[in-house]
Order: C-alpha cells, then sequence, then structure tokens
C-alpha cells in the first residue's frame, strides 16, 4: 500500500504572506512537531514520517520566500514574527496538542526563533524545542570560532540556497574555487559583484558579513521553554551549540558525539558507523528525553540524570572508541 502524501498546509500571515507547507498526520497525536526549513518541505518525508511513527504530527512548512511560501526570502530576517504567527495558527487548529520545534542547522535557528517569538508575542506555549548542528545566525556561519572566515563555504551555500525560491545546483568546484580566489583578493562583497547576483542578493550577502555574534543570554536566555540540543564533534558550528546550552536558563540537555554537521548520515567510517547504530544513535537520546519532558518516547534508564530540579544543565557524550554513551549532570 502506497503512503499517503503529506497533506497541503497554508498559513496566512498578518502581512498578506502565505506560509505554505505539508502537514503530515497520526492517529492518536501526543504532539505535534514543527519544522521550517528553507530546504523544500517535500524532502522532509523522511524525517516527518518518523515523527508519526513516535506519536506525532509533523508539519514541514517552507519559509518566507521559498518552495510553497509567497513573500521573499532573506535569509535570517523574519524567522522570529513568522514563527511566532504559525505556532498561534497551530495551536488553534489542534488545541491541546503540545508544540515541538525541531530543526537542523538553518532550520535549528527557525525553531529557536519562533519559540523566542511565541514568548514576546504571548503566543501558543512551546512544549520543547530540539536543535540538531544549529547554524544561529549570520555571523556564527561566517566566522569559525578564532575570527576565521568560512569563505568557501558560505560561497557556495549563497550561491546554491540564499539567492532565489528554489535551490539551485551546486557550483562545480573550479568554479567555487575561482570564487575564493576573488573573494579572498578584491574583498568578500567586491567579489560578489561579479557573480551576477541581484541587487536584494548582494544586500544580503553584505549583511552576512558585516553582521555581529548573537548576545545568546539576551536573545534566549528569558525562555522557559526544555532544549535539548544535539551537536556533533566534527561539525563547524560546534563551539556555538556550546553557547547555546550554556545561555540556556531553562532545563538544557547537549548531546555530541564522533559526526560532523550532517550527523550520523555523514558518518563514512562504517566501523565507527556500526558502534555509533549499536548504541542507539541519535534516537537513544531523542525519544527518552521527550519523554522525560511528558510526552510520546521510550523510557530509559538514563534519564534518571534529568530528574532533579537542580539539574538545569545535563550531557550525553558518545566515545567513538568504545562506542558508550556517557550521561551526566553539569555545572552551569
Amino acid at each position: 500500500m502506497t503512503a499517503e502524501p503529506g497533506r497541503e498546509h497554508l498559513c496566512g500571515l498578518r502581512d498578506g504572506t502565505v506560509l505554505g507547507g505539508l502537514m503530515w498526520e497520526c492517529e492518536h497525536p501526543g504532539g505535534l512537531v514543527v519544522i521550517r526549513t528553507p530546504y523544500d518541505a517535500e524532502q522532509h518525508e523522511p524525517i516527518a514520517r518518523s515523527w508519526n511513527a513516535r506519536g506525532y504530527h509533523c508539519l514541514v512548512q517552507d519559509v518566507r520566500g521559498r518552495y510553497r511560501s509567497t513573500g521573499d526570502w532573506s535569509p535570517y530576517t523574519s524567522e522570529g514574527g513568522d514563527g511566532a504567527q504559525v505556532l498561534a495558527r497551530l495551536s488553534s487548529e489542534y488545541p491541546g496538542l503540545p508544540l515541538v520545534l525541531f530543526g537542523a542547522s538553518y532550520a535549528a535557528h527557525t525553531a529557536l526563533e519562533a519559540a523566542r517569538g511565541a514568548a514576546f508575542a504571548s503566543a501558543a506555549p512551546v512544549a520543547a524545542v530540539i536543535t540538531l548542528v544549529p547554524a544561529l545566525g549570520p555571523a556564527e556561519t561566517a566566522w569559525d570560532a578564532d575570527g576565521a572566515p568560512w569563505i568557501t563555504h558560505r560561497i557556495g551555500w549563497w550561491h546554491e540556497h540564499g539567492r532565489h525560491r528554489r535551490s539551485l545546483p551546486p557550483l562545480p568546484t573550479a568554479e567555487l574555487d575561482r570564487r575564493t580566489a576573488q573573494a579572498r583578493e578584491q574583498g568578500f562583497v567586491e567579489a560578489a559583484r561579479n557573480w551576477d547576483w541581484a541587487p536584494a542578493a548582494l544586500a544580503d550577502w553584505r549583511r552576512l558579513w558585516s553582521a555581529e555574534r548573537v548576545d545568546l543570554s539576551a536573545r534566549y536566555g528569558h525562555l522557559d521553554t526544555p532544549l535539548l540540543v544535539i551537536s556533533g564533534d566534527d561539525d563547524f558550528f560546534d563551539h556555538d551549540a556550546r553557547r547555546l546550552a550554556r545561555a540556556w536558563s531553562a532545563p538544557v540537555h547537549f548531546a555530541s558525539g564522533p559526526w560532523g554537521h550532517r550527523l550520523v548520515g555523514g558518518v563514512t567510517d562504517e566501523a565507527l558507523r556500526s558502534r555509533i547504530t549499536s548504541a542507539g544513535g541519535l534516537s537513544h537520546i531523542i525519544d527518552p528525553w521527550l519523554r522525560a519532558q511528558g510526552m510520546p518516547g521510550t523510557a530509559a534508564a538514563w534519564t534518571g540524570v534529568l530528574a532533579s530540579a537542580a539539574a538545569s544543565r545535563t550531557r550525553s557524550l558518545l566515545d567513538p572508541v568504545s562506542g558508550a554513551w556517557c550521561h551526566e549532570r553539569t555545572s552551569p
């Protein structure tokens, strides 16, 4: 039997923008997971169905200006206000269902911003936030922790995802190398004038390189929503994921292991991948953590570290050699 496709979901905003997405529903849901993405809602069907299997409805929504959603696409500018309005709409459509915000990379940013926007607007309460390898803001994606630019990575991402309603094919390696050399010789902004980018895209590119790092305590420290942060030892955003966990004042659980930005799917060492799988992978963290928050999930002995009211910060680390998880409480 062919599985039913996701149902079209439209959310009109106060400024006339219509955000489009796909809703995958399950029988007897215990919650509703919201994923807001610039990478095409339809491509997220496998993860949406995995949430259905856990007992959650799942909405995957294209952000403003991307794929099914109207408006202008400008990375890192609209996610707080847009997300808050989406949550208010969902709360009225699915009354009583806990809302869980979930996302990886840019979608982790949308999850955090929706939680912040909802709190600021006194909109629908958020039951939990789960962020994986979070890309927290323009500056965090442009510069490493030591202040060196990620110029090749940024040129590639903005060419492919940052300028149009739909993503473009990646730049050929030779062209990406040529543009990187141009940027180093002429300056990041000046070089882009030779790349046939529209004025709006050039303005966003200029903003990327002039942005300040996010003050995470000021931006998110007032939120009272439980947070799960999943990073990777080899992820280029690991430093910022740890900053986020330290800045969060509500209960936060940090988890990491021997993978990079593509998480377990990017591990190419077959022996290491086998050890990670044998340890339960990320489901070993996500499902019991959700259960500990009172939502559908799987019971596990390790969540005893979450039980103490004083344990607002806890962590789980996967040892790459032994393939064993270590769960512990940590200091503020």
